[in-house]
């Protein structure tokens, strides 16, 4: 059996790797980092399910602490770091190993999944945007952005500016212009995250010469989708679990 982890910069999700036709129904686990150092919960079912896989596949953000002692529970460890191509995907960075394995992961699947070009939006602790060009059956990845995500911004708010320490409110109705300091707040940090998507989907859309997809994953992602354009907002798809997804193509593939 082969164990997928994604280990995040704030949560770890895992699952077992499922065949093709399995993943609309596959059950995913997820615990925040901290508590994989803790004793039971969460945590013991994944350090039981490590120590039950044949194989274990790793994306990992979430530092070299995380990783510490997984090698000696595990059979058959697979760590992924980015290449400079896999799955017929070409990875266009500069140093194509300082990609992280997440967007990686999350790049493999939006090509094998979806077989078109593609803005793939990550939206959690930070958002990611990432350009996905496919060309006659061949794909490209051409670069990307990493800016802070929502809470991020919001806590930064809070600790640089005296007057601003408003308590996180993701209820907040939207307008155009706010009316008090914590909606303004909010209403800075959405369209700080809204604009480069309407950017880099634009700057994407000229390359490929038409509409590409708009695929958002994150915890964040169905916030977004709700304050993007309606024109945006109606053609964006949210795939869960990208980085999973990722995954389990590159250990389907080991096989073969």
């Amino acid at each position: 059996m082969k164990l997928l982890i994604d280990a995040g910069n704030s949560r770890t999700k895992w699952a077992w790797c499922p065949s093709a036709d399995e993943e609309a129904s596959w059950q995913v686990h997820a615990l925040e980092n901290a508590q994989w150092f803790a004793v039971g919960g969460e945590a013991e079912l994944l350090r039981q399910a490590v120590l039950e896989a044949d194989e274990v596949w790793v994306s990992n953000v979430a530092g070299e602490l995380w990783l510490r002692g997984l090698p000696a529970m595990v059979k058959s460890l697979h760590v992924i770091q980015a290449e400079g191509s896999a799955l017929g995907l070409k990875n266009h960075y500069s140093h194509p190993a300082q990609l992280g394995s997440d967007r990686w992961c999350s790049l493999l699947s939006a090509w094998r999944q979806f077989t078109q070009s593609a803005l793939v939006v990550t939206a959690g602790t930070a958002m990611t945007i990432d350009a996905l060009l496919v060309n006659n059956h061949e794909a490209d990845f051409l670069g990307g952005s990493i800016q802070p995500g929502l809470r991020l911004m919001w806590q930064s708010l809070q600790q640089g500016a005296a007057q601003l320490d408003y308590s996180y409110a993701e209820g907040i109705a939207w307008q155009d212009f706010a009316l008090n300091s914590q909606q303004a707040m909010w209403l800075g940090c959405v369209k700080a995250l809204t604009a480069p998507i309407v950017m880099q989907y634009a700057r994407l859309s000229e390359q490929v010469g038409t509409p590409p997809l708009l695929l958002l994953s994150g915890g964040d992602a169905q916030l977004l989708r709700r304050y993007l354009s309606h024109a945006l907002s109606a053609q964006a798809i949210i795939v869960d679990n990208l980085v999973l997804k990722g995954l389990a193509c590159l250990a389907r593939n080991s096989d073969k």
